[in-house]
């Protein structure tokens, strides 16, 4: 499946019908004279790494520069209920994302209740999927936690999939006399591609993944005073699969089930903030053949540092942890059942960061990686598992525009 621009995919209803909603809501604006925005950014990256390739050759005498997103966004508001948001993505990252534009979300957003700081409505199109503290803004570098998103939660790998998806969600906001209240639970289809088979199914196939589910539910609680966040995600995912006419007759139609708890706290101080965040995810392979594992259960956390000088530097300390099956941490079953490296099942990576603001329309930041393991890297930018190094220093550099 192309990364290309695809903004009605063949089951995408909740998406098409979003789409199809749009010129009836300008007209309805244009009536109703409603507030209207749109704003964007632009960011360039390089990575240089000592061994191993990150978004495109970063092993490489000069490093890669294949690391760059331009997005533009906009929203209507029709009335105080009703709203119309969108924003338009390009990205390149490497061999995974090619830059072709994408619809990153359009969704129609009603509230019908607003009082007294209640807030409570529905969300209908392509939707950001409420997963952790910040999956709904990891697109747009002024509000990522660093350049590279804590790979331990966030998979880069299967960004596809977990980014967004095509469908309805409802959502309540509550501040009482103990903390605010933040409820969202969804259900849509997802977004799949290549670089989902080739980390659930090992390689890409000539089958594809086909009406792909998603069930999702987070809940948000801050405590007044603003100090502390507390967070807890549950999703559970469903990807059937279909053998192409070139596939192994031992590949059979079945599916893949994705079952993931997430645990994320927070706690803010003036010139500090700590922030850790923890999953545990089952994938099981159903009646997909001898070629898969029945299941394997993943653990992984990140705990974070930041530390801001003044409204302009910012420095970042962060543990990542990932480990692929609990049953293996050192990847010695996997080496011996399929030849591969065992240090593709687990990654330690250990980072340094910089960031400065010298207004508020600029982000530049500097990020240096010390990584024990390879779980979280890209088979397209690493054909060769073998030449692989257990090992590895990662710098990366970003510049961040906004307007």
């Amino acid at each position: 499946m192309s990364n290309g621009f695809n903004p009605t995919p063949k089951t995408g209803g909740a998406l098409t019908l979003a789409l199809l909603l749009l010129p009836m809501l300008w007209h309805g604006a244009l009536a109703a004279e409603p507030q209207a925005g749109w704003n964007g950014f632009i960011s360039q990256g390089w990575v240089l790494s000592d061994h191993n390739n990150f978004y495109g050759d970063s092993d490489g005498t000069w490093g890669s520069f294949e690391y760059r997103e331009l997005g533009l966004n906009g929203f209507i508001d029709i009335t105080p209920q009703f709203k119309l948001n969108g924003q338009l993505l390009s990205r390149r990252a490497g061999a995974t994302s090619d830059g072709d534009p994408v619809i990153d979300y359009l969704f129609a957003d009603w509230s019908p209740l607003q009082q007294q700081n209640q807030q409570a409505g529905v969300r209908l199109g392509r939707i950001k999927n409420a997963f952790g503290f910040f999956n709904e803004t990891r697109d747009v570098a002024f509000t990522r936690p660093s350049i590279s998103m804590p790979q331990s939660i966030y998979f880069e790998q299967v960004r596809e999939l977990l980014l967004s998806s095509d469908g309805i969600a409802l959502y309540y906001r509550n501040p009482t006399e103990q903390g605010q209240w933040l409820v969202d639970v969804q259900y849509g289809e997802l977004q799949t591609g290549d670089s989902t088979e080739a980390v659930l199914m090992g390689s890409s196939w000539v089958g594809n993944f086909d009406n792909s589910k998603l069930r999702l539910a987070r809940v948000i609680f801050e405590p007044r005073g603003g100090r502390w966040r507390f967070g807890l995600t549950g999703l559970d995912a469903r990807l059937p699969f279909t053998p192409g006419s070139g596939d192994p007759a031992t590949l059979t139609a079945g599916e893949i089930q994705v079952q993931m708890a997430i645990v994320s706290a927070q706690y803010n101080l003036e010139y500090w903030s700590f922030t850790g965040e923890a999953l545990q995810a089952t994938t099981r392979w159903k009646e997909l053949g001898p070629l898969f594992e029945a299941s394997k259960t993943m653990r992984s956390f990140y705990l974070q540092l930041d530390h801001r000088f003044n409204e302009r530097w910012q420095l970042m300390f962060r543990y990542d942890r990932q480990q692929l099956d609990i049953n293996d941490l050192q990847g010695n079953d996997f080496n011996l059942k399929t030849g591969l490296p065992g240090h593709q099942q687990f990654a330690r990576d250990l980072i340094l960061g910089l960031r400065y603001q010298p207004r508020p329309q600029w982000d530049l930041r500097a990020e240096l990686h010390r990584v024990d393991g390879t779980s979280w890297l890209f088979k397209q930018d690493n054909p060769d598992p073998s030449a692989l190094k257990q090992r590895w220093n990662l710098l990366m550099l970003q510049a961040a525009y906004r307007f």
